[in-house]
């Protein structure tokens, strides 16, 4: 059999066949009939309506996993989406378990949604600002995020509807329909679609820059609905929730657990919590210090994140995730503090052989 291999977003899932024979034994070809509408309705249905797909879809997968039969987890909401029935010949797979099918249903939802870049930081919020040129208060129609010649992509299907290469303003920029929205991505280096084309989740439209009226490299984001801006912060927001979860439920289904937490400051936090460590803000710092804010060799490939070695022979710990090394902390470091201050405890066990080690914490722990 061979390996089916899926692009959700911007990442590759293989998926290997587990204690089954195969995905699946074979494809169906199925063809949805009637085109009831209009010419120029037909053109909006398609053109328009992937916001609704969207959402419709979402509506349709709460209906099936209410479902007791299997052939249910086959619907296809596109032809189902009430005044537009489009003719559309589709793939049917023809499932061997439920497991599968649930697996597909989860694949297909992440394949429709994808966040706008790798790493999500707002430097700009939406509203009202100090113009960066002007120097006085003026609205800011969307937010900013930081990156420099990093891939943009297309948070959802739709249809390129302009491209824009100028020096002024939002610099060489592109907008996206959605349907119901619109989407600008502004100031960008490179864009790498045309007026017209067809894009799906995680199409790489551009490459961010600083074109444009511009202080720096960023990519400026504008969300718009009848010609009104809307604030794209609680749209990513949710698109970022939403694809979570759906990891989460790929996994509960491929392999029974639960993903580890992304690693951020917010999370580090909880698990600190969880594990009741103490001094939270100098161990948090610790931790920023010890992986370079989280980009070192043995954070990215050990999943440690404070540097514990093994005192046989001083190589690293490699934990099978970041939330291991957190615990692993509490267990082998701080189980020795017996109270009093802790620059002074991590000082007397000898916690680092650099001078400045605390010094360099204390400042990162002040910053937080």
């Amino acid at each position: 059999m061979k390996v089916k291999s899926l692009i959700i977003g911007t990442t590759s899932l293989v998926l290997f066949p587990l204690t089954m024979k195969a995905q699946f034994y074979t494809i169906m070809r199925e063809k949805e009939i009637k085109i009831t509408n209009n010419t120029a309705t037909k053109k909006k249905a398609v053109r328009g309506s992937h916001e609704e797909y969207f959402y419709a879809y979402q509506d349709s997968m709460k209906s099936v996993k209410a479902s007791t039969k299997e052939d249910d987890y086959l619907i296809d909401f596109f032809s189902t989406t009430e005044g537009h029935e489009i003719s559309i010949e589709k793939d049917v797979p023809v499932f061997v378990n439920v497991k599968d099918s649930l697996l597909f249903g989860l694949i297909k939802q992440r394949m429709d949604v994808c966040l706008p870049l790798d790493f999500i930081s707002v430097t700009s919020k939406y509203g009202y600002r100090k113009d960066p040129f002007k120097k006085c208060s003026a609205f800011h129609d969307g937010i900013d995020l930081e990156c420099n010649m990093k891939h943009v992509y297309s948070m959802l299907p739709g249809r390129v509807l302009k491209v824009v290469y100028s020096k002024k303003g939002y610099g060489n920029h592109v907008i996206l329909d959605y349907g119901h929205i619109q989407c600008l991505y502004g100031h960008l280096s490179v864009i790498a679609v045309r007026q017209g084309d067809e894009v799906y989740a995680g199409t790489i439209v551009g490459i961010s820059g600083s074109t444009g009226r511009s202080t720096g490299p960023h990519l400026h984001i504008k969300i718009s609905s009848n010609g009104k801006s809307l604030n794209p912060a609680p749209f990513i927001a949710y698109l970022n929730k939403y694809i979570t979860s759906l990891r989460d439920k790929i996994a509960y289904v491929r392999f029974g657990t639960k993903p580890p937490k992304e690693l951020n400051i917010n999370n580090l936090y909880q698990i600190l919590d969880k594990y009741g460590i103490l001094y939270p803000k100098i161990v948090v710092a610790q931790a920023l210090l010890e992986t370079g804010y989280f980009t070192s060799n043995v954070c990215l490939n050990y999943n440690n994140l404070f540097g514990l070695r093994r005192p046989s022979d001083g190589s690293y710990y490699r934990f099978n995730n970041w939330e291991e090394s957190v615990k692993a902390y509490r267990d082998y470091v701080q189980y020795k503090y017996k109270g009093g201050d802790y620059f002074g405890f991590l000082n007397r066990i000898g916690y680092a052989s650099d001078p400045n080690y605390l010094s360099k914490v204390r400042s990162i722990s002040n910053s937080l």
